[in-house]
């Protein structure tokens, strides 16, 4: 109905109230249902409402950022003091939001960089290292002349604040650098191992998440933990030791008990300089024996195993003199090298029958360094990162090798013994804080907080089913807090590839969107892509969730994750 407004009768001269009104009664108005009617009478004009207040600012303008970009060094916040900022502008199409760098310090060594995008979404995202750290991982990517070339995704496409550090030493400055600074007997060098094995990450988030505080006055909404190798380490640690702090997790390419990894990777570091041990040209044409029997066990005969668990050729089988053995002696085994391999592929039990580390799967267990000057991730880095954990656990410098540690086998190889060391390393890791409580990581996800962990399928370095058994027994574990179904809030992804950390560029699988889906949007990820080359050959395959694998369909681009299927 059409509301008729009428002016009131305050605003009428009297003698045309009193003919209205006579009117009305002849029309039968003001007793209703007659036909009758009469025009409305039009309203004044109402005054002009006043305008509306202006909406507050949804942040800080670009402006008061800026400042307090500037206004940040020197300043010491959660113990850190800040060294010195940054300010990037937007430069599309790398990245279309300013942000703020800055860097920060605490002593003795730990240096720590914080990202700060003006288009702030609430999130945080901390980065985990690699190796024994020592370097940043910054959220920037330079050419040779300082201009930026690359941000990372998670502040250039998710406007996260980014976190990252150098774990507690400097691998530029000799002194101040791990492992070697951990054994100078120094306090600075004690703390540094404290800093490494946990400590780093603590001072980190705090710091990180108080300078995003310092910028928009608030704490973020949304926080993650990201990282592969020492990262995964590292994201493991902030699960059970912060897990207030952070909403979603990734954590690659480790294995959720470094006293057993430490244990299996100075079990073949102690064949060194023997009979025993294999050279990387032998592991390589072992492997190559591996990839031609094996290559159809994921339904693609392609030079490539998507599936290296299914791969059970035995390393008896490639000793000198045996049919399928290489007729070059000096690529097949002898009968002191095969135990060696076999040992790589088979599980290392204690005399209890207890498991101290799962077997790996088929791979080159020596691949070539990608990086020169940099040791390849593999088995002629066991000796390297077994001694310096191994040093962490029992403070005892000869478990390195001759300066710099790592290059000669370490002294303390000569008697390694698996029924004692084991519980030696596993018990210092866990004093000194560098190994995990599955039972904390399992309450983490009891929580109700997402862990997303994964691995290489043929990982040289670090096994793969390990992994896997550790995330089995910690989901287990979830299951006795009240979590009838541990997939609700963590699942393990496989990423069908053979070395070391494929798979830990976000570019390369998106990790990124998967844990921030999971935790915002209650989206669990079921199957990811991993994009990588062979050679000049752009490929791209299913990551699968644990067991399953990916097996070609049969028809189809065989470079393309389209054709394959997730197989149990």
């Amino acid at each position: 109905m059409r509301d008729e407004k009428r002016v009131p009768r305050a605003l009428l001269p009297k003698g045309l109230l009193l003919a209205a009104g006579l009117a009305l009664q002849a029309c039968g108005g003001g007793g209703g249902g007659g036909g009758g009617g009469f025009l409305p009478i039009v309203p004044a004009p109402a005054p002009a409402p006043a305008p509306p207040a202006p909406p507050p600012p949804a942040g800080p303008t670009a402006e008061q950022l800026k400042a307090t970009c500037n206004a940040l060094t020197g300043q010491v916040i959660e113990g850190v003091t800040v060294t010195g900022t940054a300010r990037f502008e937007a430069k599309a199409p790398i990245y279309s939001s300013g942000f703020c760098q800055v860097l920060g310090t605490r002593a003795p060594f730990l240096d720590i960089e914080i990202d700060v995008p003006d288009n702030w979404t609430g999130r945080y995202w901390q980065q985990g290292g690699g190796g024994f750290d020592g370097r940043i991982a910054s959220v920037v990517t330079k050419d040779a002349g300082g201009a930026v070339t690359a941000v990372d995704p998670t502040l250039a496409l998710k406007g996260a604040v980014y976190a990252a550090s150098n774990g507690g030493n400097r691998a530029s400055v000799p002194a101040q650098a791990a492992p070697g600074v951990w054994a100078s007997g120094t306090p600075d060098g004690q703390q540094s191992a404290v800093d490494y094995a946990y400590a780093a990450g603590g001072t980190t988030v705090r710091f990180g998440k108080a300078v995003a505080r310092a910028f928009f006055g608030k704490a973020p909404t949304h926080s993650y933990f990201n990282g592969c190798s020492n990262g995964g380490r590292n994201a493991y640690i902030a699960a059970q030791r912060w897990p207030q702090e952070f909403d979603g997790i990734v954590a690659g390419c480790e294995t959720m008990d470094m006293g057993g990894a430490v244990t299996g990777l100075m079990n073949t570091a102690a064949k060194v300089a023997t009979p025993a041990e294999i050279t990387p040209a032998q592991y390589a044409a072992a492997y190559t024996a591996a990839v031609t029997a094996c290559d159809a066990s994921d339904g693609a005969t392609d030079g490539y195993l998507a599936n290296p668990g299914a791969c059970t050729l035995p390393a008896a089988s490639l000793q000198c003199g045996q049919p399928g053995a290489n007729a070059d002696p000096t690529l097949c085994l002898s009968a002191a090298q095969v135990p060696t391999l076999a040992g790589l592929l088979g599980d290392l039990t204690l005399a209890t029958g207890a498991t101290a580390y799962s077997k790996y799967n088929w791979t080159n267990f020596a691949p070539a360094s990608a990086i020169p000057g940099v040791p390849a991730l593999g088995v002629t880095s066991y000796g390297g990162l077994g001694g310096g954990f191994a040093f962490l656990a029992t403070n005892d410098p000869l478990w390195f090798g001759a300066p710099p540690p790592g290059t000669a086998p370490a002294p303390n190889l000569a008697s390694f013994d698996i029924n004692r060391d084991y519980y030696v390393f596993s018990s210092g890791l866990q004093r000194i804080g560098a190994d995990h409580d599955k039972n904390a990581i399992a309450a983490y996800v009891a929580s109700g907080r997402k862990l997303l962990s994964w691995h290489d399928a043929g990982d040289p370095l670090l096994s793969v089913n390990d992994h896997v058994r550790n995330f089995t027994t910690m989901s287990g574990v979830a299951k006795t807090f009240g979590l009838t179904d541990p997939r609700t809030n963590a699942r393990m992804f496989i990423v069908p590839a053979s070395t070391h950390g494929a798979g830990g560029n976000l570019a390369e699988v998106d990790w990124l969107s998967a844990i921030v889906d999971w935790v915002e949007n209650s989206k669990a990820p079921d199957q990811l892509t991993y994009n990588f080359r062979v050679g000049a050959t752009a490929r791209t395959m299913p990551v699968c969730e644990a067991p399953k694998y990916p097996r070609y369909n049969g028809t189809g681009d065989v470079n393309s994750a389209a054709s394959f299927t997730c197989t149990p």
